[in-house]
């Protein structure tokens, strides 16, 4: 019996080159009548960043400031979220209504597994890039994480970028 896909999971960076992946979960969707959920992830700061920012602010700053960028953060990405499916889709709709829409705050891939999990995704789409020349061999880190460790089926998306 071949497994129905009811739920996508479409995790990106957002760049430019990431297109390729979300017309390919478009088109899954359409085909499987599927959910779309989208997800991005927002990375922390680097370890020499936080030292840094820590030496030079205090405690009660930094907490403040983190807070209010993270919120904008937020606001800004469901800007360019809604801003990019509208490009993408040009006024033609999704099988199951607009998709799910989650930022999420921490370390790619282990929070793409753990959404792919906690959504009960049957599938998971995603751009798979590299960044030199012997990379290129290989798919990117965050990819091979994801596709190594999920217990769903992953789909990556050759991309430019």
């Amino acid at each position: 019996m071949l497994t129905d896909i009811k739920t996508i999971l479409y995790a990106t960076d957002l760049g430019q080159h990431t297109r390729p992946a979300f017309r390919m979960a478009v088109s899954l969707a359409e085909k499987f009548n599927a959910n779309i959920i989208f997800l991005y992830v927002i990375e922390p700061l680097s370890s020499s960043a936080e030292t840094m920012v820590n030496v030079y602010l205090p405690d009660t700053t930094i907490g403040e400031l983190y807070r209010k960028s993270v919120d904008e953060i937020h606001t800004r990405v469901a800007e360019r979220i809604k801003k990019f499916c509208d490009d993408e889709m040009d006024g033609r709709s999704y099988p199951q209504g607009d998709p799910q829409v989650h930022i999420v705050e921490g370390v790619p891939a282990p929070v793409i597994i753990k959404t792919a999990e906690k959504m009960s995704a049957d599938l998971v789409v995603m751009g798979s890039h590299s960044h030199s020349g012997f990379e290129k061999l290989l798919i990117g880190s965050v990819a091979s994480k994801v596709v190594s460790r999920c217990t769903k089926p992953v789909l990556l998306v050759p991309v430019e970028g």
